[in-house]
């Protein structure tokens, strides 16, 4: 008998395991579910969110022969004008940061992110100002990859995630309506239905 593939889902900084509970169900269909740690030995799927996203193509560079299959969730991608001009780029990543801060205040919440999110913040500000090593380890990762994006992500703008699957042309983009920067909680349905129907077809 073989070793069982487990599916690992890693939250970006300030995340939580629970936060992927809705969606574990599905994800189940397709293996073990960890929310902590890849195990030491087995088949993987990996889901990042976020920052979380860079750490799991980092593993699918790392062990090709290991990982099958990389879900981004709203994931990190480096700021991208993508064809556009400078100054209507600015003025769309500034729109979105101001919608950022105001859904911060309609949650009455101030990020107070932990020294260890501090230190994995500055290694995704590194690759935001360096794309080309991120597309570089984007490219080492082998194995197929599902990009599944809220139109709504004031954090990440669609626009990267869009530039980016532009930049790796076998990668596949979802983009699901209403989901702002937690797509698999704010519609873990839809988000469930698209990532199932996928890794149906590539696991």
């Amino acid at each position: 008998m073989g070793v069982e593939r487990t599916v690992v889902c890693m939250s970006g900084v300030g995340g939580s395991a629970a936060e992927w509970d809705r969606v574990i169900p599905s994800l189940a269909a397709f293996g073990r579910v960890s929310t902590v740690a890849p195990p030491a030995a087995g088949p993987l799927i990996v889901v990042g969110h976020s920052q979380g996203g860079v750490r799991a193509l980092q593993l699918a560079a790392g062990e090709p022969g290991r990982v099958e299959a990389v879900v981004l969730a709203s994931s990190f991608f480096p700021p991208a004008r993508a064809g556009r001009p400078l100054a209507a780029t600015a003025l769309d990543y500034g729109r979105h940061r101001i919608a950022y801060a105001r859904e911060l205040a309609g949650r009455r919440r101030v990020p107070s992110p932990t020294r260890r999110g501090l230190r994995q913040m500055a290694a995704v500000a590194r690759l935001g100002l360096r794309p080309a090593a991120f597309h570089s380890l984007a490219a080492r990762a082998r194995c197929p990859v599902l990009v599944i994006h809220g139109n709504e992500d004031h954090v990440v703008p669609l626009s990267f995630a869009r530039a980016a699957v532009a930049i790796h042309p076998t990668w596949t983009l979802r983009e699901l309506p209403g989901a702002g920067h937690r797509p698999h909680r704010d519609r873990p349905d839809r988000w469930a239905d698209a990532v199932s129907a996928w890794l149906c077809g590539v696991a």
